[in-house]
């Protein structure tokens, strides 16, 4: 499962980031790390990118990147 999966107002745990390189490290640098709760807020009106809530801030990811985020 992963965010994208989530419908809005859903919540689950971040298990590990299926990204590479400086990407991953700037995702994990603003709170995405393992066992961390994870919020779906909403999808903007053309479908990307979405809207997570993580550890008290929101956030606009895009769906590629999303769909690498797996949860728990």
């Amino acid at each position: 499962m992963t965010i994208i999966d989530l419908k809005p107002g859903q919540s689950g745990e971040i298990f590990q980031l299926d990204l590479d390189g400086k990407l991953k490290s700037r995702l994990m640098e603003m709170g995405m790390t393992p066992g961390t709760s994870v919020k779906f807020v909403r999808t903007a009106p053309l479908g990307d990118p979405i809207n997570i809530k993580v550890r008290g801030f929101n956030l606009g990811i895009r769906r590629s990147v999303a769909q690498n985020i797996i949860l728990k």
